[in-house]
C-alpha cells in the first residue's frame, strides 16, 4: 500500500514531486541597509542559482533587490512591495544550484 499525498494538475497529470533536491553553493551575510553587491558562483552547464533568505533579523522595510540569473546573485536598490524586492535587514543568503 502506497501512503502520501499526491496532487495533480489540470489535465490530469500528478504534480506533487515532494522535497526538492538542492545543492548549497555559498551563503552570502548581508548586512542592515546593504542594498548593492553581487556574487558568482562557479556550476555546472545546464544549472542555475537560487536562494532562500535565512536568519533574517527583520524590523526594516523594503530596501533590496535580490536576483538570481545564470550563476551570479545580485543586490540593488528597491522602495517598493514587489517579487524580488526584501527588507534591508540584517540577513543570511542561503545560495543552491538548480536545473536552468
Amino acid at each position: 500500500m502506497t501512503w502520501g499525498i499526491q496532487t495533480w494538475d489540470a489535465n490530469g497529470n500528478p504534480n506533487n514531486y515532494g522535497i526538492k533536491p538542492v545543492s548549497v553553493v555559498g551563503r552570502i551575510q548581508l548586512s542592515e541597509g546593504q542594498n548593492s553587491g553581487s556574487w558568482s558562483f562557479t556550476i555546472p552547464a545546464g544549472m542555475k542559482v537560487g536562494f532562500v533568505v535565512s536568519l533574517d533579523r527583520g524590523a526594516v522595510s523594503v530596501g533590496r533587490r535580490i536576483v538570481a540569473s545564470g550563476n551570479t546573485i545580485t543586490l540593488g536598490a528597491a522602495n517598493s512591495v514587489g517579487i524580488g524586492n526584501y527588507p534591508a535587514s540584517e540577513c543570511e543568503l542561503v545560495v543552491f544550484v538548480e536545473k536552468a
